[in-house]
């Protein structure tokens, strides 16, 4: 009886495995935003441990959801932020969504070169480049 690993968890919670490897920041945010919890599973049978995310049903589709957005937004940010540090600008980004918005200004502060990224409340002026993540447009300009 050592062995016994109790967890408690509300009867009406399900949990929905996640893709491994998925880095601990956006983990992270994901159980901020979308109101889940986080844990490791394990498979005795086949002897391997699995990372999950447990909720009730309409927080874990919201989850499922936000779980593209927020990677492809973070990794679009490291992008931008890595280009801007080299061709010392600015970078000043925006979005007319307002969900997009709030996970951007959110993530600006988990990426490595923030100095050189700001999130906007309006278009910014001159050339822009637009970078679609799922159906959602984000505008770039300096």
């Amino acid at each position: 009886m050592d062995n016994f690993n109790f967890k408690c968890y509300d009867i009406d919670e399900k949990e929905i495995p996640i893709p491994p490897g998925l880095p601990q920041s956006i983990i992270a945010r994901l159980v901020e935003i979308c109101n889940v919890k986080f844990d490791v599973r394990e498979d005795e049978i086949y002897n391997v441990k699995y990372p999950v995310l447990i909720g009730k049903e309409e927080d874990l589709k919201e989850a499922k959801k936000y779980l593209e957005l927020i990677t492809e937004a973070k990794l679009a940010l490291r992008d931008i932020a890595r280009l801007a540090r080299k061709f010392k600008v600015k970078a000043k980004i925006y979005t007319d969504d307002e969900d997009l918005k709030y996970i951007l200004d959110v993530l600006s502060n988990d990426i490595a070169n923030r100095d050189y990224i700001e999130v906007v409340d309006e278009m910014p002026e001159g050339e822009k480049e637009v970078i679609e993540i799922g159906d959602k447009k984000i505008y770039v300009g300096i």
